[in-house]
């Protein structure tokens, strides 16, 4: 006897974007000639049947196969095995049924398919180790995408990478192996724990925890697991200020006379750095400047003309005097040298220059907080270019709004975190202003 079987999305919801897309139900329609009465009229009426799966419509595929799309992401292989297996069962039961001469209805069907899916025994789902494992392999490989359907940078694959290096160890330690449904409240408080035993600073436990829960949502939109632990309000992302430092026109000056020829890879590096503070750009951005970058205006001015990378944003800087004579240098041509290379040695270019206050930094450790004394020259890195570009152009007197232009920043709320103005150089700076400059006569 002809029968049609097919599974159907419950909400395929159309018009959504991919990133607004959540996981909806997975339902079996089992079309076998059966009829019934409707409005005093007859129709055909399938089975309906709930699979119990959930799936993402953008990892579904209509016709022609009514199943999962084959994509590292969701794990697609183990999914379909499921709707084959309720396949095969409803062809079971059915034919079954036909041989003993019975033609059920579909509440009947419905029952007798129950009763032989719950004989079988459905393949083991993919573990959180695997799954961690897959997901790095996808995001490494371009096959998984952000939610903004861009690929993942470089720093982002690390952390995911740093993840399940600090996951393997923290298994080891406890020598047990922890799946989806172990990510609970307890393992939160245990995995802080072993990360405070170690003396992580409370970011780098915020950035692990926070990779953590971005996998728990990956694999339950991928209808891995149904665990919401991560959800709640004590499953929180740890963090603290960071106290970060900034270079002022006094040090950058310092940095611009020091006389590097003598060595070709520090000259580098503190040319590569200067851009940085010039543009107020990230390292991303900065380091990647070419002659096709270079514009110039009508009105003869030269700009630096760029998409940056994290935000899709273009930016337009425009080059100043010492901007223009480092690119001229390097024939607009900025020497490739690797983020960690600038890190490493920028801290000895700014010891050589004379940069050597000593700065206090409030450090939390183990759960400890301590004050601990620095050179400032030790403290210097790739972003300390950016952020000491942005807040020099503020006590410049330079208006805010125009500042985030160049640096990408979306709200002045984000943007005034991230300069470093004391409250006595905001005086400083107001005091330059004509309001504080008036004569008022007061009458006596």
């Amino acid at each position: 006897m002809a029968y049609r079987i097919i599974f159907k999305l419950k909400e395929p919801q159309k018009g959504k974007s991919l990133a607004k897309q959540k996981p909806t139900p997975v339902n079996l329609f089992f079309s076998y000639g059966y009829s019934g009465l409707k409005n005093d009229k007859r129709v055909y009426i399938p089975l309906k049947y709930s699979t119990g799966l959930s799936i993402k419509p953008q990892y579904w595929l209509d016709r022609p196969t009514y199943r999962a799309k084959n994509t590292v992401e969701f794990e697609s292989v183990k999914f379909n095995n499921r709707l084959n297996q309720i396949e095969d069962a409803i062809r079971k039961v059915f034919e079954k049924e036909i041989e003993s001469n019975r033609f059920p209805d579909p509440d009947q069907l419905r029952g007798l398919l129950s009763q032989e899916l719950k004989r079988k025994v459905a393949s083991a789902p993919i573990s959180l180790n695997e799954y961690l494992k897959k997901f790095i392999e996808g995001i490494k490989s371009g096959q998984i995408e952000t939610e903004k359907r861009t690929k993942f940078t470089y720093d982002t694959i690390r952390s995911f990478e740093g993840l399940k290096q600090q996951f393997d160890k923290f298994q080891t330690e406890k020598r047990k192996v922890y799946n989806f449904h172990d990510i609970t409240l307890d393992f939160y408080d245990e995995f802080v724990r072993f990360f405070n035993d170690k003396d992580y600073s409370p970011n780098t436990i915020g950035k692990h925890l926070k990779t953590l829960k971005i996998i728990m949502h990956r694999a339950k939109d991928a209808g891995l697991h149904t665990n919401t632990e991560v959800d709640r309000k004590k499953f929180k992302v740890i963090n603290s200020k960071v106290q970060e430092i900034y270079l002022t026109e006094s040090d950058i000056k310092k940095l611009i006379k020091i006389n590097l020829v003598k060595d070709k890879l520090f000259d580098s590096v503190r040319d590569v750095f200067l851009v940085g503070y010039f543009t107020a750009q990230r390292f991303s951005d900065y380091s990647r400047i070419r002659k096709e970058h270079i514009r110039k205006l009508d009105t003869g001015g030269k700009v630096i003309d760029l998409i940056q990378q994290k935000t899709g944003e273009r930016i337009i800087v425009p080059i100043r005097p010492e901007l223009e004579k480092i690119l001229k240098k390097n024939k607009y041509e900025l020497p490739r040298v690797l983020e960690q290379k600038v890190n490493k040695h920028i801290k000895t270019i700014a010891w050589d220059a004379g940069i050597k206050e000593t700065v206090l930094i409030e450090r939390t450790r183990g759960g400890l907080k301590t004050e601990v004394s620095f050179n400032k020259a030790d403290l210097i890195k790739t972003h300390t270019a950016r952020r000491s570009g942005a807040t020099n152009l503020y006590l410049a007197g330079i208006p805010t709004i125009d500042i985030m232009k160049l640096t990408g920043h979306k709200t002045e709320k984000e943007f005034m975190k991230y300069i470093l103005v004391s409250k006595e150089q905001t005086a400083i700076n107001l005091l330059k202003q004509p309001y504080f400059n008036k004569h008022l006569k007061i009458a006596k």
